[in-house]
């Protein structure tokens, strides 16, 4: 049983978001973000390979060699890494199971990590279905097609959204604290209480190149500082852009037995977390090789060359 706990805490997420997307609370291992300096953080599971997985936060050293940051406190769990605009690093938890998943925020600095929003299964005060934090300490966070808004004050207030806007899949911030929702297939920018639809069907029916049956989700979105929105396309193995006009680019694509699950800008480069699912059939979590689930990084310059800048097999 041992086993198959610990191979839950890594596909556990997948089995509940990617069959049932619509009403799934959980989210699979994922995230990317960058600091100020360039250090790159990312979440997927520790040890990489071991009996016993928990969700983990990674900071790639100045000799490109991972360092565990922040260890959840029990597994199964998840971990979802944002960033503000400012690039102060935040770590929402869950763990547990339904319907009494722990949430909880920390706030990661250089040299320690400091807890932000205390654990609890209350998930009015907070739920990490995804969120997004502002410069000046405003956390929105999203349950089922419903957001919320929690001030520095703790005070925690619902904001109206229109009907047509669906369960909320990905949150973030934008430039002038702008909120850009991930809704269903849809993206909506909100700028002073007013919603505008800036992309639609942005999930293809039935892609090609689908990792499986029911894994056709978009995983991650980060924003630059011109409001281009960039998404890490699971469920097609491709890093997309969609400009504040609403066009929409393929930056990169992701060729198996790899699929992007994070995605962050800097400088106009755009960094790339990837991974393999491992050998054997997806849902047989005891029966897994887990040297075969690792994760990589790659980074698109501003020129368009796309190199590796972390490989764990390679380490």
């Amino acid at each position: 049983m041992r086993t198959y706990y610990s191979q839950l805490t890594l596909f556990c997420a997948i089995l509940f978001n990617l069959l049932t997307f619509s009403k799934a609370e959980s989210h699979p291992w994922g995230g990317l973000v960058l600091d100020n300096d360039g250090n790159i953080y990312f979440t997927f599971i520790c040890p990489f390979v071991d009996d016993d997985h928990y969700a983990c936060v990674w900071k790639i050293d100045s000799n490109n060699n991972p360092n565990e940051v922040l260890k959840a406190s029990q597994s199964p769990s998840d971990i979802i890494l944002k960033r503000t605009l400012d690039r102060t690093i935040f770590a929402a938890e869950r763990n547990g199971s339904n319907p009494n998943y722990v949430n909880s925020l920390w706030k990661i600095n250089e040299e320690e990590t400091n807890l932000i929003i205390e654990p609890s299964t209350n998930q009015n005060l907070f739920h990490i279905q995804t969120y997004a934090v502002t410069t000046e300490g405003i956390i929105y966070f999203a349950k089922d097609h419903k957001l919320f808004k929690r001030d520095a004050n703790k005070t925690i207030s619902e904001i109206e959204l229109e009907d047509k806007i669906g369960r909320i899949q990905l949150l973030e911030i934008g430039p002038s604290n702008s909120l850009y929702i991930f809704s269903e297939n849809n993206l909506y920018k909100r700028v002073n209480n007013t919603i505008d639809l800036i992309a639609e069907g942005l999930r293809e029916e039935n892609p090609e190149n689908v990792p499986f049956q029911g894994a056709n989700i978009m995983f991650d979105m980060a924003v630059d500082e011109n409001g281009n929105v960039y998404f890490a396309y699971y469920g097609n193995r491709k890093v997309l852009r969609v400009s504040h006009s609403g066009s929409v680019t393929e930056i990169l694509t992701s060729k198996a037995p790899w699929s992007p699950h994070g995605v962050d800008i800097l400088n106009d480069e755009i960094y790339v977390l990837e991974s393999t699912l491992g050998d054997g059939k997806w849902w047989e979590f005891w029966k897994r090789n887990d040297n075969e689930i690792i994760p990589r990084i790659r980074k698109v310059s501003t020129s368009g060359k796309i190199s590796e800048v972390f490989n764990f097999s390679s380490n």
